[in-house]
C-alpha cells in the first residue's frame, strides 16, 4: 500500500532528526523532526516505527522513514559490499559510527533498491575505541583487524575481499 503525502509529512515529526543525533542541529525547537535525547542514547530501532509507533517521545530510535511505495514489476535486486578503510577514512569527530553507516545503507543500499552483501570495517582494532568497536558491531559490520606492521596492509586485505566479492 503506498504511503499518502498526508502520512508522508506528518510523519517527519517523529523521525529522529539525523543532524540533533549528530549534535549539530542548527534549527533546534523549529526542526521538523524528532529531538528525543533518551533515543539518541539508544541503538536499538522501535519495533512499532514506522507502522504504528505515534509516540514523540518513544525511548527507541526512529531512523528514516522508508515508505511502502508501489513499484513496477520485480527487478533483479544488484549487490553492494562495502570496504571502509577506517584509517584513511576515519570516523568524523562527533559522530556516532551506528549512525553513518545507517546514512550510508538508507542512501546506497534501500533507497536504489539494492541489496547489501557484506559491511566490513578494516583496520588495525587497537587503534579504535571500544565504544566505536561496539557502536560498528551493533551496526552489523564486519570488524577486520589488520595489525599495522606492513605500509599498504590494508589496502591488500581489501584488494583480497574484493576479489572475493567479485566471484
Amino acid at each position: 500500500m503506498a504511503a499518502t503525502d498526508s502520512e508522508h509529512s506528518s510523519l517527519f515529526s517523529l523521525t529522529d532528526c539525523i543532524y540533533f543525533a549528530n549534535g549539530n542541529c542548527m534549527f533546534k525547537r523549529k526542526c521538523n523532526y524528532r529531538h528525543c535525547q533518551i533515543a539518541m542514547k539508544q541503538l536499538e530501532e522501535c519495533s512499532k516505527w514506522p507502522d504504528t509507533c505515534r509516540n514523540i517521545d518513544c525511548p527507541y530510535r526512529h531512523t528514516g522513514q522508508r515508505f511502502k511505495t508501489q513499484k513496477s514489476p520485480v527487478k533483479e535486486k544488484g549487490r553492494v559490499s562495502f570496504f571502509w578503510d577506517i584509517e584513511n577514512v576515519p570516523i568524523p569527530k562527533g559522530q556516532k559510527p551506528f549512525d553513518i553507516i545507517q546514512r550510508i545503507r538508507d542512501r546506497l543500499v534501500v533507497q536504489p533498491g539494492l541489496q547489501e552483501a557484506e559491511f566490513s570495517c578494516f583496520c588495525d582494532t587497537t587503534t579504535i575505541s571500544h565504544e566505536n568497536r561496539l557502536s560498528l558491531h551493533h551496526a552489523n559490520v564486519d570488524n577486520i583487524n589488520v595489525p599495522t606492521g606492513k605500509p599498504g596492509a590494508v589496502d591488500l586485505k581489501i584488494l583480497l575481499a574484493l576479489d572475493r566479492f567479485e566471484r
